[in-house]
């Protein structure tokens, strides 16, 4: 075991420093390196003596702790020992993404000839009483399709259709499935999930389509204004310069004192930067660092929470332990810090901003108007998957798909042609990812309910006990099981929708 830790121990030191890489490129639009680092992941990650002895331990090594760790690494190894047209093929993916997130790092959108970030959209988005305009703004997202097109998008997709395959999988659903230890059924009945609650879901979105639309549909351009009529406090100016602070005290409550933690905060827009959020992971329990960009919004700690959440799970797991730490479930991750990102909604968050009587009854509405649009999430996914299950040859199949998707779904026409969807990070950085997100929600409704009926306490009345629970319950053992298996020890049930139903 003391060789397979070396040996493991060689490849993070790797990954640390491509993050730091990742970090400057993202933030100020330089690449020192990126590509030339993950040539020498490659490389040791081919190494045949460093995989002989790791298969030498996956058949000897007996204690149960430890054989979760080889079959990590063994499963970090062992897709670059299947063939040479395989290690091709992944360094072509690699290559075009990283050129494919310079165009969408860099790109920017223009509404009628001024140029825009992405912050100034989604503020015309929940400011603009003007439909028309908040169509405009929604619409504008759209601008980066065609240069994603151009740049190699279609080409990517078919790169990893084809890697799949040479993999042994029917296609690259299944692939992603099986690497991120997930079978290969899991979304057999998602849809049929969805259908059971469309009608309830339709009702209730129609609801506040006709308070405050005088309409009875509800279009992604109406989606944030309708949060912000909702809760007029929910676009309130606040001033972020304070956000640390406001941080700081919002963890506290939970037992959780972010300022020992080692997190670098970038959160303000600036040319070459990044328009999206993200947490970097550099290096578990020294140093985490959260890119965001806002500008005086409070909806705006949405993003804040959610990646200082990120943050704080890295810092409560075990740093001696980076091969478990590897192997933590992107579901988990997803759902402690929705989970986290959930209290901006609560009282315990926002009563020190507001102080009007009627604030509860709104944040009360807005929950009410968010679960019904919870499943709304699935379009993207499902939109996603038909990139890999049928054949694209152009920007229109790509729409057509999209078009097609949302009518099966939803049972209503789709809201647009030329729609948005290239600006989503994802489906060039991580495809097959979105569903994480919506997993995420689910468990971390389960873990509210969970707690609630295990300890008969309100979860958001008993904050430190709650977070002591999280990180012995969840956070720590996070790298020790597949998600399924970590959601059934907690849960006593099998991983289901039911939670957002």
């Amino acid at each position: 075991m003391e060789k397979l830790n070396n040996i493991f121990n060689e490849f993070y030191k790797l990954e640390v420093e491509y993050d730091r890489l990742g970090w400057t490129l993202y933030t100020t639009g330089y690449d020192f390196g990126v590509e030339e680092n993950y040539l020498k992941q490659i490389e040791l990650l081919k190494n045949k003596e460093s995989f002989n002895h790791i298969k030498k331990c996956k058949e000897t090594v007996t204690n149960e702790f430890d054989k979760r760790k080889v079959e990590i690494v063994y499963k970090l190894f062992k897709p670059y020992h299947l063939s040479d047209e395989l290690n091709e093929l992944n360094l072509q993916i690699e290559n075009l993404v990283n050129k494919l997130s310079k165009i969408l790092n860099s790109f920017r959108f223009t509404i009628d000839n001024k140029t825009v970030t992405s912050v100034d959209i989604e503020q015309i988005l929940s400011h603009s009483d003007n439909r028309d305009e908040r169509k405009k703004a929604y619409f504008a997202y759209g601008q980066i399709n065609q240069s994603m097109i151009d740049g190699g998008f279609i080409e990517l997709i078919n790169l990893r259709k084809q890697y799949a395959k040479l993999a042994g999988f029917s296609d690259f659903i299944k692939y992603k499935l099986d690497e991120a230890e997930l079978p290969e059924n899991l979304f057999d009945n998602w849809k049929q999930d969805l259908h059971d609650v469309l009608p309830k879901m339709k009702e209730v979105r129609s609801k506040y389509a006709r308070k405050y639309l005088q309409d009875d549909t509800v279009y992604p351009w109406d989606e944030s204004y309708i949060m912000s009529k909702i809760v007029p406090a929910w676009n309130q100016t606040v001033d972020l310069s304070k956000y640390y602070e406001v941080l700081s005290k919002f963890f506290k409550l939970f037992g959780i004192d972010i300022t020992k933690f080692n997190i670098t905060y970038d959160i303000f827009p600036r040319a070459n930067k990044s328009e999206w959020g993200y947490n970097f992971p550099i290096e578990t329990a020294k140093d985490s660092r959260i890119l965001a960009n806002v500008k005086n919004k409070f909806y705006e700690y949405n993003v804040l929470l959610h990646e200082t959440g990120h943050a704080v799970h890295s810092y409560l797991i075990d740093p001696n332990e980076p091969i478990i730490n590897s192997e933590l479930s992107d579901i988990v991750c997803e759902g402690i810090a929705n989970l986290f990102q959930s209290f901006i909604r609560k009282e315990v968050f926002y009563k020190d901003f507001f102080k009007e009587d009627n604030v509860k009854n709104q944040f009360e509405e807005l929950i009410e108007f968010e679960k019904a649009s919870a499943l709304k999430a699935l379009n993207n996914i499902f939109f996603e998957h038909r990139l890999y299950l049928n054949d694209i040859k152009s920007l229109d199949d790509i729409y057509k798909q999209y078009h097609e998707n949302y009518q099966d779904l939803f049972k209503e026409e789709p809201f647009g042609k030329d729609v948005p969807w290239a600006y989503r990070i994802h489906y060039t950085t991580h495809p097959i990812y979105l569903q994480n997100y919506l997993m995420g929600d689910v468990l971390c409704e389960a873990l509210f309910k969970i707690f609630e009926e295990k300890y008969k306490v309100d979860a958001s009345s008993n904050l430190k006990q709650f977070g002591s629970f999280l990180i012995d319950e969840i956070i720590k053992p996070s790298g020790l099981y597949k998600f399924n298996d970590l959601f059934k020890k907690v849960s006593g049930e099998d991983f289901s929708l039911k939670y957002l139903k």
